[in-house]
């Protein structure tokens, strides 16, 4: 793994974007030979590493998303043209940003109610649709849509199409973010033609094969980039805090040991092998609720330094993110809990 350097933090997430690109962070975890044939682990150390340089989070996001597309979507599933035709860029940062359209006003990211769809036309497909909550949409340079491709006795089925930026037809609707790393706007298709070549061959199950199991992968990346924070905003917070408060400084730091060892085992558990089974949704879970344990004890920490500018942005991306994918958690915490109920002895 390549791993940041030490560099002054307070640029923008641009900025931060440039210099992963300048010091090849985007060939860890893609495949040999465009990448450095490393793992989700890897994503996740880089990913942390560079919310702990930077002091924001949504640059660590920003790059582990789309270090996490490029492998589990091409990397892992495209055709060996399409990994020839888009791996090379996305390894060396020529293309320095990539995006995954799934969620849809109104729908979410729930199949039954997602509405994009892919028409099959002459030498290709027309799309047609609007998708929402598309991070890193104002800069992408290709964005992964998902959208229904047909139906088989009433059940939708769905492909995953590599859309370029310049596709025309693509609205990419960043407005005043456009140009920015990290954010999320929507996106609209208005009768995009995409060759055939555009489609990952996943035989009409991307919902399944690719979506549902890339919101465990980001989550679960994603744990390493909450845990940066969480030290982030401790530290920030500790600073201001009175002597007597050292015991409950002392109990927030041990939380974010815990923290730190749980993001690092839940990332590890990715490379395993392939297939959800792999996914250590304990951890995930136990790891999620406790950060939401230590962050309300945080937030009343003596001296106010909970209260700051730089804190209060921390608190707020922490309450962003507990909105994100709320439908997921509450599907991986019933998993546990039927496993509790079962009697089965580890929740492994």
């Amino acid at each position: 793994m390549t791993e940041p350097a030490g560099h002054a933090a307070h640029q923008s997430a641009a900025g931060w974007m440039a210099e992963a690109k300048r010091r090849g962070l985007f060939r860890v975890g893609l495949p040999a030979p465009w990448g450095d044939g490393g793992g989700y682990a890897d994503i996740a150390a880089t990913a942390r590493a560079l919310t702990l340089e930077s002091g924001d989070p949504s640059v660590g996001m920003a790059y582990a998303v789309r270090q996490i597309a490029t492998r589990a979507f091409i990397g892992e599933h495209g055709s060996p043209a399409q990994k020839q035709r888009w791996l090379p860029a996305l390894a060396t940062g020529e293309i320095i940003a990539l995006s995954l359209a799934v969620s849809e006003p109104d729908a979410g990211a729930r199949p039954k109610l997602l509405k994009t769809r892919a028409e099959k036309a002459p030498g290709g497909w027309r799309l047609n649709g609007r998708k929402a909550w598309v991070t890193n949409a104002p800069v992408a340079g290709l964005i992964i849509v998902i959208a229904i491709v047909g139906e088989v006795e009433g059940r939708k089925r769905f492909g995953a199409f590599l859309t370029p930026r310049d596709a025309e037809g693509l609205d990419i609707q960043a407005g005043d973010d456009a140009g920015k790393h990290g954010k999320h706007c929507p996106v609209v298709l208005d009768n995009v033609f995409l060759s055939d070549d555009a489609l990952l061959p996943v035989d009409g199950d991307a919902f399944t094969r690719l979506a549902l199991p890339f919101r465990t992968l980001e989550d679960s990346v994603g744990l390493s980039v909450q845990a940066a924070a969480f030290e982030t905003l401790l530290a920030k917070a500790a600073t201001a805090a009175p002597a007597e408060a050292d015991g409950e400084i002392g109990a927030l730091a041990g939380f974010a040991a815990l923290i730190h060892m749980g993001a690092e085992k839940a990332a590890r558990a990715l490379d395993a092998g392939p297939g959800r089974e792999h996914h250590d949704i304990a951890t995930l879970v136990g790891v999620k609720n406790l950060n939401a344990l230590a962050l309300e004890r945080l937030a009343v920490l003596p001296g106010g330094g909970a209260d700051s500018a730089d804190a209060q942005r921390l608190f707020k991306w922490f309450a962003l993110m507990a909105t994100v994918a709320r439908h997921a958690r509450g599907v991986y915490q019933a998993r546990l809990a039927e496993r509790v109920r079962a009697g089965a002895g580890s929740t492994e």
